[in-house]
């Protein structure tokens, strides 16, 4: 009997994968998934997302599909067994950066010939161009590895199968922080058989370059994107305060679209006016670096914060109170842990991930330590009752936690007329330009 193959079928991992994308969606607020239709169905697809925040962004995406997915992972997350043989079963292949070494880049022809036998079995693939996790609007250049599997499999299957490149964005509400929103957008597919044909080359060097331009413009047009430059913090800084009211209205694609218009609106004004711009921009970052030091949500600015928008966010934190101590009790090992945990990561990009994982770990365990309890020590109505509150406490407990974060912070600045005053002065500025 031979070795299973990473795109076979596997008894275990279709156990597990409801449950890992069960908490993989509550491990968010809210999760939209946009353009399933422009996924092909006649072809071998490699799915190339951004990659901003760690495992979350292969959980986001594992999540979105109802069948099995092969992704790419960088190779120095294979070097010992135990945790190779943990990624092959969760169908993870390594993927050797130029970084590394010529040495060790020449073992990415196992890897691709696994990913073509992969794509040729009819089994999406996915891998993160960028090579590496970022948490910011915008890309890192684009590596070769993705386009040497496509062009690989091009090579082998692509005339009775062609090969296509879904573009595909991720986008966070917050990097950092646990619970809150993701939107996943797939856009129009790249048909690389066709593609590479009307470049008219034989070289396959020559061929990625555009492959390469082509992937990073449909990807930029999937996210909120800001060019790449020293003005990044800066541009972030005035589009948050500029898209402050639109960014939290409809669904997540229309807040990411108004965030797209607001950067394009900074673009242009600084094209007809950088002097002007130039001393906009810095007042945004300086009012960043003063609301953060006061613990001021960029939320609590503009005419809706007032002691009547107050008073109805305290009354609503009252009737949340008698759940949120249940809450609090409840998921204490787990949201416990989470903290103790997260003070210790140094990349804070790696917190949601630590939040899924204690979810996943940690979640069925503290479910039924506390029905057991509840069945031995109540009535079973009573036990039914708690079993089920318990069932969404740790995500409760952080959402609560959130809101009343900016409720105090709503509070704060109802004090903070300096800063309230410096935010409106921004916007004014920005409207003359």
């Amino acid at each position: 009997m031979g070795k299973t193959k990473i795109y076979e079928k596997d008894f275990g991992y279709t156990l597990l994968k409801p449950c890992v994308d069960w908490c993989t969606r509550h491990s968010y607020n809210r999760i939209e998934v946009k353009g399933r239709e422009n996924i092909p169905a006649d072809g071998a697809v490699i799915i190339a997302p951004n990659h901003c925040n760690t495992l979350m962004d292969a959980l986001v995406i594992l999540q979105a599909f109802q069948d099995e997915s092969v992704f790419g992972a960088r190779a120095d997350m294979f070097k010992r067994p135990l945790i190779a043989k943990a990624m092959f079963f969760v169908r993870i292949l390594p993927m050797v950066r130029q970084r590394d070494g010529l040495r060790n880049v020449l073992k990415n022809y196992e890897s691709i010939d696994t990913i073509t036998e992969t794509l040729e079995h009819g089994v999406r693939f996915c891998m993160y161009p960028e090579g590496r996790h970022r948490p910011a609007h915008s890309l890192l250049p684009l590596g070769k590895g993705v386009f040497r599997a496509a062009l690989a499999a091009n090579a082998r299957f692509g005339e009775s199968k062609p090969v296509y490149i879904v573009p595909t964005g991720i986008e966070y509400g917050d990097y950092f922080r646990y619970r809150s929103t993701c939107l996943i957008t797939f856009g129009k597919p790249i048909n690389v058989t066709e593609f590479i044909k009307t470049l008219n080359v034989e070289n396959e060097a020559q061929m990625m370059e555009p492959l390469r331009k082509e992937l990073a413009g449909r990807m930029s047009e999937l996210i909120t994107y800001i060019p790449e430059g020293e003005d990044y913090e800066s541009k972030w800084a005035l589009a948050r305060i500029l898209a402050r009211e639109g960014a939290r209205q409809g669904n997540l694609t229309d807040r990411m679209q108004h965030n797209r218009h607001v950067i394009s609106q900074i673009e242009k004004a600084i094209s007809i006016n950088p002097e002007g711009m130039e001393e906009i921009l810095e007042d945004s970052l300086e009012f960043d670096k003063e609301r953060k030091k006061k613990g001021l949500s960029i939320w609590s600015f503009g005419s809706r914060n007032n002691i009547g928008r107050a008073f109805g966010k305290g009354l609503i934190a009252l009737l949340g109170l008698p759940y949120f101590i249940f809450a609090a009790c409840a998921s204490l090992p787990m949201w416990l842990t989470f903290e103790l945990l997260r003070g210790k990561l140094k990349d804070r990009a790696f917190h949601n991930t630590a939040g899924f994982g204690i979810k996943l770990a940690m979640g069925p365990l503290v479910f039924l330590l506390w029905t057991i309890l509840a069945f031995c020590l109540t009535s079973w109505p009573v036990a039914l009752l708690l079993s089920l509150l318990t069932i969404p406490s740790y995500g409760f407990f952080y959402d609560y936690t959130e809101f009343i974060r900016t409720y105090i912070s709503d509070l704060k600045l109802l004090n903070s007329k300096k800063t309230s005053k410096f935010f409106d002065e921004i916007c004014k500025d920005f409207s003359k330009i």
